[in-house]
């Protein structure tokens, strides 16, 4: 009887049953699959060093900003009294049509808790709202192009000495900054569940933020409610009643904003300038106004 000769390729023979090698009592994976197998997503396995880069960054802004003591001139003329007003309850000079109310409210609400005077306290609110753009935008990179480029992304952001000069001044823009990057999220998420409430939602307090920040972000706010009507009528084949709920819930975010400005300007608007806007069109305000427009 001749022998067999062996199989080089390591396959068992057509016809007959062998069985699977037993597994190691170890418990521990062959060397060559654990040697390149990544354990975890990358935000997972960098968690501690992501942290510390943003603590690190997120101190070494607010020295900055403490040895920067030089107000500039919105700032002297107007946040800063703003903020001290509000802290100290005189509304009439802590609110103006030409400002959203969100900014005195909680400019001064930092100044009246922590003391400090209204340029520091605009200066801490900008921070804030520098720092917390970093979350909106991670979900925006990790969305689109994975983790890694989301850290890359947001460590450029932190690094950008021109943004983070809006945060040392302690103006409006980083505020503005934020509410743009929430949308987006928000834009995202209705593109990728359309049939949930969730990026609805988002949009909508974010469309609610910028205009109660500043006067331009109405438009931004009718920029995602358009973009989340297209959205919805391409999936649903439908008018977008979704959306307009969601405008509906935006004017009454803002309506103390809305009442403030029809009892100073006549016009019920997110600002002064949309009220002339209206004025010049030639539609008469709704009642008479406290301050005569230009």
């Amino acid at each position: 009887m001749t022998p067999q000769p062996d199989n080089p390729s390591g396959q068992s023979p057509a016809g007959t049953n062998v069985p699977p090698e037993p597994p190691d009592p170890s418990g521990e994976a062959p060397e060559n699959e654990t040697r390149f197998r990544p354990e975890g997503s990358f935000y997972q396995r960098n968690r501690k060093l992501i942290w510390l880069v943003f603590v690190l960054i997120a101190v070494m802004d607010a020295v900055m900003a403490w040895l920067y003591p030089f107000p500039g001139n919105d700032m002297a003329s107007r946040y800063s009294p703003m903020a001290e007003a509000f802290a100290a309850g005189d509304w009439r000079v802590a609110f103006h049509p030409r400002f959203g109310m969100m900014f005195s409210a909680v400019t001064g609400s930092i100044s009246f808790v922590t003391g400090l005077n209204g340029y520091r306290s605009c200066q801490v609110a900008s921070l804030l709202f520098f720092w917390l753009t970093v979350f909106p935008l991670w979900s925006i990179f990790r969305r689109i192009w994975g983790e890694r480029v989301a850290a890359v992304g947001c460590l450029l952001y932190l690094m950008s000495s021109f943004l983070t000069r809006y945060a040392y001044f302690g103006l409006r823009e980083t505020w503005k900054t934020f509410g743009i990057a929430l949308g987006v999220c928000g834009v995202i998420a209705i593109s990728h569940a359309p049939r949930r409430w969730r990026g609805f939602l988002i949009a909508t307090c974010a469309g609610a933020f910028l205009m109660a920040v500043r006067g331009d972000g109405a438009l931004y706010a009718l920029i995602l409610l358009l973009v989340a009507a297209k959205i919805e009528m391409s999936v649903f084949k439908r008018l977008p009643v979704r959306t307009f709920l969601c405008g509906l819930l935006m004017l009454v975010l803002i309506s103390p904003q809305l009442w403030y400005n029809y009892e100073k300007l006549g016009y019920p608007v997110p600002e002064c300038r949309h009220a002339q806007i209206l004025k010049h069109i030639g539609m008469p305000p709704w009642k008479t106004p406290e301050v005569e427009l230009p």
